[in-house]
């Protein structure tokens, strides 16, 4: 599946593998929205598994992290593709995801 929800360290995560593209986005959004309004303090997502990604995707990514916030919730991205990565560092967005878990991948 390409789009799964677990626990870990007593918070939610996701993790996507697969593509993050227009033609996911509508089925991802109300399920990464979903686990958003779920989540107690911290929101992790596993982007490891993610192999290809456009605007669509990202658009995507920028509206969880928004909406984390405005429920006072940390986003942290874990970990991330090449793919992301590459899309990440092009736009300079690394800030926009920036946690303690992430910064030691080289997001910050």
């Amino acid at each position: 599946m390409p789009l799964t929800q677990s626990t870990r360290d007593g918070h939610v995560l996701l993790q996507v593998s697969g593509g993050l593209t227009i033609f996911q986005a509508a089925e991802y959004k109300p399920q990464l929205l979903g686990a958003s309004d779920h989540a107690d303090d911290v929101l992790e997502l596993d982007l490891s598994g993610v192999d290809e990604i456009d605007t669509a995707g990202l658009q995507l990514l920028l509206l969880l992290r928004r909406e984390a916030a405005a429920q006072y919730k940390q986003l942290i991205l874990s970990s991330a593709s090449p793919a992301v990565q590459s899309v990440l560092d092009m736009l300079r967005l690394q800030d926009s995801f920036n946690s303690g878990a992430s910064a030691a991948q080289g997001l910050a």
